[in-house]
């Protein structure tokens, strides 16, 4: 891959998990052509780094984004005039990474969309994503704008603009999002906040002598994903704060997946007070293997992670 100045690619659309977003226009292009187009689509929200409206895509690296969208839940349009680095995109397609496969042997891929984010308070973010990977390559700061709803729709009705906005917040914002908002406000500054790396490790602890069997399957607040390798699992590494991880041990596998406020909460207090000090998520794993209990730890201060669901299977 590493000759190749060509790679193909699809483009999708994220949202936060229950703060949902639709397109109105847009396009991703080189200086010299539209390679792709964003148009209306329906919907996007799901899990935040991972799309699910797909585009077309093409062949050459983009050097240009352009996007008009609205955010429902902030009953706002946002619009986002971007030079993408691509040069760094380029140069991630042709490094790529390794990715286990189902035979259990490490080969070494590339990436296989181009994946645009859009939170509350207009924050963009890009990544490449493929197979059980994802890396953040770009983020912006998108404006506020202005779309009448006629146009929006491009059927014309007798609402007005905030009967448009009012009506589609009751319609496409979960219940707990209006619930949240209406104790909460908007948490415009929560995804900027998730890009945030600290320097932590997960220290397993067992009723009865046992370890991690096998690769860690790991996601992150900040969108990016990866599967950790067995031989770095102890080592502290300077990486964004865990939003689910699959563990396997000797006879079991856990999955967990965290509460990101909770654990941003956790990690903001706990690193004022340790500055620059190494911390441990310790993961106590229960007797007869019946769940794992989180606590996040550094130099004898502990705070106890009280929403984290965990699944546990035998093997």
């Amino acid at each position: 891959m590493e000759n190749k100045v060509n790679f193909s690619w699809g483009s999708t659309i994220t949202a936060p998990h229950k703060y949902p977003v639709e397109i109105h226009k847009g396009y991703l292009a080189n200086d010299k052509e539209m390679i792709t187009p964003y148009i209306n689509t329906g919907t996007s929200t799901g899990d935040w780094g991972f799309g699910n409206n797909a585009y077309a895509g093409g062949k050459t690296i983009p050097t240009n984004l352009s996007l008009v969208w609205i955010s429902y839940a902030e009953k706002k349009f946002y619009k986002i005039q971007a030079v993408l680095p691509d040069d760094k995109i380029l140069a991630l397609f042709k490094e790529g990474y390794i990715n286990k496969d189902f035979d259990g042997k490490w080969k070494q891929i590339t990436y296989n969309d181009i994946t645009v984010g859009l939170a509350p308070g207009g924050l963009v973010v890009i990544w490449l994503t493929g197979k059980n990977h994802s890396v953040e390559v770009a983020h912006y700061q998108a404006k506020e704008t202005f779309v009448s709803a006629n146009e929006f729709y491009r059927n014309p009705h007798e609402r007005n603009q905030q009967e448009f906005y009012d009506v589609f917040y009751n319609s496409e914002v979960p219940k707990e999002t209006q619930e949240y908002i209406k104790n909460n406000g908007v948490p415009v500054t929560l995804w900027e906040e998730y890009r945030t790396k600290y320097n932590y490790r997960f220290d397993l602890q067992f009723h009865k002598t046992d370890k991690e069997s096998n690769d860690r399957k790991s996601e992150y607040v900040n969108g990016e994903k990866e599967i950790v390798k067995i031989e770095d699992l102890n080592s502290y590494q300077t990486k964004a704060l865990p939003s689910y991880c699959r563990f396997w041990f000797s006879q079991y596998n856990a999955e967990a997946e965290f509460d990101g406020e909770e654990i941003l909460k956790a990690f903001k207090k706990i690193s004022k007070n340790h500055p620059d000090k190494n911390i441990d998520i310790e993961a106590k794993v229960a007797f007869m293997y019946k769940t794992v209990d989180f606590i996040v730890k550094c130099e004898g201060e502990e705070i106890p992670l009280q929403n984290v669901v965990v699944r546990m299977w035998k093997n």
